[in-house]
């Protein structure tokens, strides 16, 4: 079977080639950029920039307030 064509549709590719994004370079099928305004690219660059020693901290005294009043 082999060098015989099995299919013609969207399968038809050379046994070696890759598929999907597996390859390097730009995919073909690439899609449009994200839409991402400036209050995003301000709140996800606060958030990847907090202090995670303080970040910590601030979750804990959440809790241990939650704690004191009890679940709802």
């Amino acid at each position: 079977m082999a060098g015989k064509k099995i299919s013609t549709g969207l399968n038809d590719r050379p046994k070696e080639a890759s598929i999907g994004q597996t390859a390097g370079g730009f995919p073909d099928d690439s899609g449009k950029p994200a839409d991402v305004n400036d209050e995003k690219i301000e709140a996800t660059s606060k958030k990847l920039t907090d202090d995670p020693r303080e970040k910590l901290l601030k979750e804990v005294r959440q809790q241990q307030d939650a704690s004191r009043m009890g679940s709802k």
